[in-house]
């Protein structure tokens, strides 16, 4: 038996949203942009010069407007923008 070793972390699997509702599903929705918000304050904070703090703050602007326009009655809509801030997440604290 050999000792292999990946080189590269296992693909992250997606959640089943089946049986969840379109109300929870758009509160975990707005909970997956807090965390995302929380590591984007962190990394304006934690900015060295003013051009990267001006780059996070208008990503964190933008995540906000996307906040604003969920719309509670799009199921796929709301998978998929889940989708996409999981991602983001995971992507800036993996960079970390």
């Amino acid at each position: 038996m050999s000792d292999t070793m990946l080189t590269a972390p296992a693909p992250r699997t997606r959640p089943d949203f089946t049986h969840v509702s379109d109300v929870m599903l758009y509160d975990i929705a707005r909970h997956t942009a807090s965390l995302l918000i929380a590591e984007l304050i962190a990394r304006a904070d934690a900015a060295t010069d003013e051009s990267d703090r001006e780059q996070w703050e208008a990503r964190l602007r933008l995540v906000d407007e996307q906040v604003a326009a969920l719309d509670p009655d799009d199921r796929a809509g709301l998978i998929a923008q889940n989708e996409a801030w999981d991602d983001e997440s995971h992507a800036l604290r993996d960079r970390a």
